[in-house]
């Protein structure tokens, strides 16, 4: 009967060790996969804010080109009337200066 007792304990023992190492298999089984899914998910986050720098840069930069447009036609426009001003101060000084010269003289309008 003790050789029964002592096979049974050899088996429950070997058992328990294998027990054991099946624990730790999964235990570190667990700790791989999660080492593999912080770096997945670092990965992922890289990316996502990759793309969303892209994005932004693309945006601002469309913006800029919009908005250097629009200030060039902004000038265009300010330009145009500088010299439609221009042009009106100068007939109108033209008419200034004959007027002055007719009082002066004494002649009439």
């Amino acid at each position: 009967m003790s050789t029964a007792i002592e096979e049974t304990l050899r088996a429950l023992t070997e058992f328990e060790s294998r027990l054991d190492a099946a624990k730790a298999g999964a235990s570190e089984a667990r700790r791989q996969m999660l080492k593999m899914a912080d770096q997945w998910a670092q990965a992922a986050k890289a990316t996502a804010i990759g793309e969303a720098q892209k994005t932004a840069a693309e945006t601002v930069s469309k913006a800029k080109k919009e908005a250097e447009k629009e200030a060039e036609a902004i000038a265009k426009k300010g330009g145009a009337a500088v010299e439609k001003l221009k042009k009106s101060l100068s007939a109108q000084h033209s008419k200034a200066t004959e007027l002055v010269e007719k009082t002066l003289l004494g002649e009439k309008s």
